[in-house]
């Protein structure tokens, strides 16, 4: 893949949530035009009318590389818009400009699905964050604020005078000042392990994680769901070219950047080596929930293959994709809400605390 400059990955970053509506407009430009525009006038064009915004920088861009290979459009976008999206691309485009047209047509709808997808994700990613943040501050800076206030509060009445639950309190204050640094650190190595391990990790621990820790099944269920959507559209015919399955699934891994999503799609690959033929039992990896794995069974076996990819991606289009965001804003409250308890919970010991400094004031006097 050729190196892009800093200023247009800069551009593509910004344009990401407008490509959606930029597919349909190429689409909808070419049908119109029949013939009578080519994609390099119309980048032209852009390049012009856009200048100094970040789609005035992609038509540049795409311009140049365009024009320098052949007019293939899925180099243009290489490494600009996303993997799957330019998979379909270099498969629509196999067609001629009939295949293109429907090509942005398909991607338009996927992108959508994408844009959604990562704005649910970005908001539970959000409100996760924010959980975490609350619970920090309330597990370590609150309990040394506590306590130093009770202190001052109470400055003539020692430790050793205070109650149980006191005593407790300030023990773990004590503890947060001289280990919390060290356990911040061991969170940030855990933190940023988890986020290299999302698009990287490939191993029979991933599979383990994948079937059983929260975070890793949503992520694996989505990119099932959006890989059986592309596979939808890459079997699809188009004019009188259609590629098959197999080329199909390695079209797709060679536009994946992401490791993990690359093994996974090998894994089918390598299934269907072993038994000399690519059928549903294939695709019986990691990769799919087992709902996705029975309907695309079920489907394949009625239809056909590339039939029974279209039904499957409509079918994890309308139903599964949107269970999916479901759960995730079932987690982003559950996120919030253990933060609540949190909260609750150090302020509930704070004032247990403050209660039982009474008694022991009243002991202390007594006693002295």
């Amino acid at each position: 893949m050729q190196s892009i400059p800093l200023s247009v990955q800069v551009a593509a970053s910004r344009f990401s949530r407008q490509r959606a509506d930029y597919y349909f407009y190429l689409s909808s430009v070419l049908k119109s035009a029949a013939g009578n525009m080519k994609v390099l006038q119309i980048f032209e064009n852009d390049s012009g009318r856009y200048q100094g915004t970040p789609r005035g920088v992609l038509s540049d861009y795409f311009y140049d590389i365009y024009s320098n290979n052949g007019g293939d459009i899925a180099a243009a976008f290489e490494g600009i818009l996303p993997d799957d999206e330019v998979a379909n691309l270099r498969v629509g485009q196999e067609a001629g400009e009939n295949g293109i047209v429907g090509a942005l047509e398909d991607v338009s709808r996927l992108a959508k699905l994408s844009i959604r997808v990562r704005n649910e994700s970005l908001a539970t990613i959000a409100a996760g964050l924010v959980g975490i943040a609350i619970a920090v501050a309330m597990l370590t800076a609150f309990p040394i604020f506590a306590v130093n206030a009770i202190q001052n509060a109470y400055s003539f009445l020692p430790v050793e005078a205070w109650g149980k639950t006191g005593k407790r309190l300030y023990a773990y204050a004590d503890g947060v000042r001289i280990y919390g640094v060290y356990v911040g650190l061991i969170g940030a190595l855990i933190g940023s392990y988890v986020l290299w391990s999302i698009d990287n990790l490939t191993s029979p621990v991933r599979e383990f994680l994948d079937e059983h820790v929260a975070v890793y099944r949503v992520i694996r269920d989505i990119k099932g769901a959006l890989f059986l959507s592309t596979m939808s559209t890459l079997t699809r015919r188009r004019g009188n070219v259609m590629f098959t399955l197999r080329q199909s699934l390695e079209t797709f891994s060679d536009s994946a950047r992401s490791p993990w999503l690359k093994w996974r799609v090998g894994q089918i690959i390598d299934g269907a080596d072993l038994s000399g033929a690519i059928g549903t039992d294939a695709f019986k990896t990691g990769l799919l929930s087992k709902e996705m794995y029975y309907f695309l069974e079920d489907m394949q076996r009625a239809n056909g293959f590339a039939e029974g990819f279209q039904a499957t991606g409509n079918h994890v289009e309308s139903t599964v994709l949107t269970a999916i965001l479901v759960r995730m804003t079932v987690y982003r409250w559950v996120l919030l809400g253990l933060a609540l308890v949190t909260v609750l919970a150090m302020f509930a010991w704070n004032f247990s605390v403050i209660y039982e400094m009474r008694d022991a004031m009243k002991v202390f006097l007594n006693s002295n």
